[in-house]
């Protein structure tokens, strides 16, 4: 097995390997492969890995910066990290964390962070500490490991490439697009897509079971979809303020 630095020629590859190794777990939204897309989009991509087995890119990691409320700077976060289910159990996974975290170390890094369970990652030296959380998360699988000696007190944020929508969210967006309407759009508010969505206040609920869109809360999950929505809600306003187009728009002309 050998493990390097990723090549523009492993793009594809690294995309495969993520989304095969989290298609059957129940806590992901299938949307590690877009985050390290977006990452790499933004150059914030601070150690790219993969592992190589017979010319195979078998594995993957990821590790980019993030930030502490308490003004901590040159901290990083740890994920994703993908190995193929049919080369799981040979200590790729183990492999890519150790040689990522040796890494950051020699680029001075002062310490990392992950969304994990400690029962796993407490043998790299990752532990969860109360003074440093991560808003919406459970604290018990929020850990870090400290590699300058000291563990921040704050809050942690990673990278906006992180905030993606699920498909079933980003369906749900779309269907609210499509169905714009200046007075709300009716939906089935026990939809757990919608609910999240709401949570995510890029839904807004009115007071008649309706909700209204928030095109620049959705811009920071989805900048395309917020366009779109921008762009849907532009031309739907304009055509409510003109009764011939509202006419022929409803059918009545």
């Amino acid at each position: 097995m050998i493990i390097r630095s990723e090549n523009p020629s492993d793009i594809k590859a690294i995309a495969e390997v993520t989304q095969e190794a989290f298609v059957d777990h129940s806590f992901s939204q299938n949307t590690e492969h877009f985050i390290i897309h977006d990452l790499r989009a933004d150059d914030a991509l601070t150690i790219s890995l993969v592992s190589e087995v017979d010319g195979l890119v078998v594995g993957h990691i990821a590790f980019s910066a993030v930030t502490i409320s308490d003004g901590t700077t040159n901290w990083h976060g740890l994920g994703p990290v993908s190995v193929r289910p049919q080369y799981q159990g040979r200590r790729i996974g183990t492999a890519l964390i150790n040689s990522g975290l040796a890494l950051l170390k020699s680029m001075s890094s002062k310490g990392c962070v992950l969304v994990g369970l400690p029962t796993y990652f407490k043998r790299f030296g990752f532990w969860n500490h109360p003074q440093l959380t991560h808003e919406g998360l459970p604290q018990e699988v929020f850990v870090a490991k400290s590699l300058a000696g000291r563990v921040p007190c704050g809050t942690v944020e990673f990278h906006q490439a992180f905030k993606q929508l699920s498909m079933i969210e980003k369906d749900a967006v779309a269907d609210v697009i499509i169905d714009y309407a200046i007075a709300g759009i009716k939906v089935n508010l026990a939809d757990l897509a919608i609910e999240s969505l709401i949570q995510k206040e890029i839904l807004t609920e009115m007071p008649d079971g309706k909700v209204m869109m928030n095109p620049s809360v959705l811009a920071k999950y989805d900048s395309y979809l917020a366009r779109v929505g921008q762009f849907r809600a532009t031309e739907m306003s304009r055509v409510h303020k003109n009764p011939i187009l509202a006419a022929i728009t409803c059918g009545n002309w």
